[in-house]
């Protein structure tokens, strides 16, 4: 999984392993230096010391002052470099770390993007929004961590190395507490850290999903005062993950706690060994103890680190396998791209035997109607018919599970998705209007001239109230098109697909929450529109299809009769019985 986030950026990451590795080397060697330094302080032969002439050969390239201030010299030169190293390994880590979060917010709206319209059907929309938002930061997270570790056990490794040539039973002490304190935060903090993780997505989640529906439903919710259903909604969420954070948070913050103490025990320890062995000559160990003290304030805030690294990367976890699992995975593929290029409608849009499932319902079974060019065909039936199902099948969000729609004589499959739609307009029930201008949501990311927006606003008879608005067409319409009626919005959305001078124009139940007013005013726009291109109207309300040049009935599925609706309404079918129903 690591090797899968990181791919192109691997350079980054060999460059920072050489700079980790140079940082340890200079720490180290900055340490080293204090064993002769405290001996030569105090008068004490140094030249047993194993390194003894490798740092006297290079002290002594300073060509100023006594070997005391040689060394001193050296160590602060080394330290020095290891600041600027340091700064330099930290810079490129960052400049890595927005590298990858980039990289991977980029991939999860790419990979997304690329899955078939089922997918946003079946997902959440608060998981879908947490998973844009939170997990690439515990990603980056992770990396930082990953950083933090590689330079730490680094430095710590070639720390444990010059100790060992000093004195190899100080070191085994200090390996046998340090091994001893491993154990004991580690069978504390086991699961802890990958418990936090799973609770955090979930509470984020549940979070993310109540404060979406409120927003989205406030309108509703405040006019029928629901505020309190959706606020204890909002507590029950909460209490997922921070009703145990205290306690969770408190057992992770035990290591940091008892590492002053241990460093402290640790020290005392050592200094009662060496006096029990060295009595007689005490103060020739007192440069091992220096030495030692330094190389232990420099391992044990590491060692300490390194344990909270592992539990925060266990907290990070989950939110990695949901990335991965995300990315990876090819469950809403279904939706074959085709290779032909769809320029225009030439002919009849035939439906042939077409059938449908979603899950274990059947929604449409042998589907068979035609489209006629250049006209408008109504196809109508109640709630849950198949309507809509047939215009996600004509748009290719879904494929029929089998059967064909043929386009120019050939199936639908073999062509581009992309150019196809290019072609299409389609204008649901529920228009959907962003908060920005009336321009910018007719232009819906296109590039199209003043005059072509205009164009677009009379066909879809906007043109005068948009005239009326205070900014005309650079109006701003607010969130969810707050500003704007619903007959409005409706034919801002009309006008949005008919500036894209569609071949063919669905409409689905685009009239169906309008009240009577509105209702006229967009079907005068249907009507206009319809003289254009071939259309199909999905209709709700048989008044707006009764000059359409064949309405199709569909029941349960199943196309039950179709005709012009002065035949329908003679052969008193089934289209007969909805405009009864209608009229009562």
């Amino acid at each position: 999984m690591l090797r899968f986030f990181v791919h192109g950026y691997e350079h980054y990451l060999f460059f920072l392993l050489v700079i980790s590795i140079i940082i340890g080397v200079i720490d180290a060697g900055s340490i080293a230096l204090l064993y002769p330094m405290i001996s030569v302080g105090f008068q004490i032969n140094a030249s047993t010391i194993p390194y003894y002439g490798v740092i006297e050969y290079i002290s002594s390239l300073i060509p100023m002052g006594s070997q005391f201030v040689h060394l001193g010299l050296l160590f602060i030169l080394l330290t020095g470099t290891s600041l600027v190293l340091q700064l330099a390994y930290w810079k490129a880590g960052f400049i890595f770390q927005r590298e990858l979060i980039v990289k991977t917010k980029k991939s999860i709206f790419s990979r997304i993007d690329s899955n078939d319209y089922r997918f946003f059907v079946d997902s959440k929309q608060g998981d879908l929004i947490n998973l844009f938002n939170q997990s690439p930061y515990y990603i980056q997270q992770t990396y930082d961590r990953l950083l933090c570790l590689c330079t730490d056990l680094m430095t710590s490794v070639l720390v444990i190395v010059m100790l060992f040539l000093i004195s190899p039973g100080g070191l085994i002490l200090v390996l046998i507490g340090g091994g001893i304190f491993y154990l004991i935060i580690n069978s504390i903090s086991k699961n802890i850290s990958e418990k936090l993780g799973s609770l955090q997505i979930s509470s984020g989640q549940s979070e993310n999903k109540v404060i979406n529906e409120y927003i989205t439903g406030v309108k509703s919710i405040k006019s029928l005062h629901a505020s309190e259903h959706w606020g204890r909604q909002y507590i029950d969420a909460l209490k997922v993950y921070w009703d145990k954070f205290a306690d969770l948070m408190f057992i992770q913050r035990i290591p940091i706690i008892a590492i002053n103490s241990l460093f402290y025990i640790s020290i005392g320890a050592i200094v009662l060994v060496l006096y029990i062995f060295y009595a007689d000559n005490f103060l020739a160990i007192i440069p091992v103890l220096g030495t030692f003290a330094a190389g232990m304030m420099k391992i044990l805030p590491k060692a300490m680190n390194m344990g909270t690294y592992k539990m925060e990367l266990k907290n990070f976890y989950p939110h990695v396998i949901t990335i991965y699992s995300t990315l990876q995975d090819s469950k809403y593929h279904d939706v074959v791209n085709g290779e032909l290029t769809c320029k225009d409608i030439s002919s009849d849009i035939v439906l042939d035997n077409v059938s449908f499932s979603y899950g274990h319902a059947r929604i449409l079974n042998n589907v068979s109607m035609s489209i006629t060019k250049g006209a408008m065909t109504a196809l109508v039936g109640h709630s849950g018919s198949g309507k809509s199902t047939i215009a996600s099948l004509l748009l290719r969000l879904y494929d029929p599970g089998s059967g064909r729609i043929i386009v120019n004589g050939r199936d639908l499959k073999e062509y581009d998705m992309n150019t196809y739609r290019d072609i299409v307009g389609y204008v649901s029930q529920d228009p959907f209007v962003f908060n920005a201008s009336i321009r910018e949501n007719i232009l819906f990311g296109g590039e199209f001239s003043d005059t072509e927006v205009i164009q677009a606003a009379k066909s879809a008879h906007a043109h005068e109230f948009i005239m009326d608005l205070p900014d005309g067409y650079d109006t701003m319409v607010g969130d969810q098109g707050v500003t704007l009626s619903g007959g409005e919005k409706q034919r801002i959305v009309i006008a949005r697909a008919m500036i894209r001078r569609p071949e063919f124009l669905i409409l689905d139940e685009a009239t169906s929450a309008l009240d009577n007013i509105s209702e006229a005013a967009v079907q005068k726009a249907i009507d206009q529109v319809a003289k254009e291109c071939t259309t199909l109207v999905i209709a709700h309300r048989l008044t707006t299809i009764r000059n359409a040049d064949k309405i199709v009935v569909i029941e349960k599925g199943r196309i039950v009769e179709e005709g012009r609706h002065e035949e329908l309404i003679e052969r008193k079918g089934r289209y007969w019985e909805m405009s009864m129903m209608r009229e009562m």
